[in-house]
């Protein structure tokens, strides 16, 4: 079964899934009902409801579900009814099977991210602090497998650096259309650093993309934030020279408040708004690579036949996306 196939009407027996998001709410009438997000085989996601007369055991993220459904329709959207189902026994599923893992080289992108001991890079600060978390095995093994976020964009094992590594390279493409205009190494020491806070606000239980209680507390805006103050005043700092001290600590406040603005708004999450150039590209170069996954995702996973998407939340609004290539096909009339 596809999920981009079904139609509204279908019934599902006995197919299985695993819970990616599960939340106990209550209807209108004061019953409860549970909202849940799916994962079918390789990863692909669909919504789902269990109202309150079929509410049997207790449903969790990061569990396998077999279900009998009926396949509806709600603002546009397809998602499943679910009738009956059966929670299964760790022995009876294979995770694995139900999730999506990047398809990037890790290795390769953790270098050319993190791997500053090189001629390219000047700034001796920035270069030190950078290549400490390279030089960092604990870090380097988790930051690779990681996920980006919780369900939005990269939400993934790997997801995370395979964010970051679009965030560098539109970074660095924008710094080369600009050139003098601005400092192409803060901003890529910020690209490379902006989000990896995310190692302690996210994990994955049974290859589903979940909060940390810390990730709840703190944000990984502010995780991220400390991560590299930290390194900077352990690996940084000490080797200073006085003569160079006040330069240390201007560069320092300027890669944190690329780290802090990186969001764009406080709305968003930023405790600062971008003041530098810098700033704002960051900002743009990250938006733009988790507007594009979800732009992607949401075309990747459009009904089969369809030329439109279901309605995926982008720049502030729902909207259906057409795909391009559906059009250019078109016979001439």
């Amino acid at each position: 079964m596809r999920l981009d196939e079904l139609e509204t009407g279908q019934v599902l027996s006995s197919e299985v899934f695993l819970v990616a998001e599960a939340s106990l709410q209550v209807d209108r009438r004061g019953d409860n009902y549970y909202n849940l997000v799916l994962n079918h085989e390789g990863g692909k996601q669909i919504d789902a409801k269990v109202w309150s007369d079929n509410i049997e055991d207790e449903i969790e993220a990061g569990c396998g579900l077999e279900v009998l459904a009926r396949v509806d329709e709600f603002r546009g959207n397809t998602q499943l009814n679910i009738q009956r189902y059966t929670v299964l026994d760790d022995d009876d599923f294979d995770p694995s099977n139900y999730v999506q893992t990047t398809d990037i080289d890790q290795d390769e992108a953790f270098q050319t991210l993190f791997n500053w001991d090189c001629d390219e890079f000047q700034n001796p600060f920035l270069k030190q602090i950078v290549q400490s978390f390279h030089d960092n095995e604990s870090f380097a093994r988790t930051f690779k497998k990681s996920p980006a976020a919780r369900f939005h964009h990269h939400a993934y094992e790997g997801g995370l650096i395979e964010h970051t590594l679009e965030v560098w390279k539109l970074a660095d493409a924008m710094c080369a259309l600009y050139g003098d205009k601005l400092d192409r190494e803060i901003v890529l020491a910020g690209a490379a650093l902006h989000d990896i806070g995310k190692i302690k606000a996210y994990r994955l239980t049974a290859g589903v993309s979940e909060h940390t209680d810390v990730g709840m507390l703190l944000d990984h805006i502010f995780i991220s934030a400390s991560m590299v103050s930290n390194q900077w005043d352990r690996e940084v700092k000490p080797d200073v020279p006085d003569d160079r001290a006040e330069e240390a600590a201007r560069c320092k406040s300027l890669l944190l408040h690329l780290i802090l603005s990186h969001h764009g708004r406080n709305e968003w999450g930023s405790p600062v708004l971008p003041r530098t150039s810098e700033a704002v590209l960051l900002h743009y170069a990250d938006e733009v690579s988790a507007s594009m996954r979800k732009c992607f995702d949401a075309l990747d996973g459009r009904p089969a036949g369809k030329s439109w998407t279901d309605s995926v939340y982008l720049m502030d609004a729902p909207r259906e996306l057409f795909q391009v290539d559906e059009l250019m096909d078109e016979p001439e009339e």
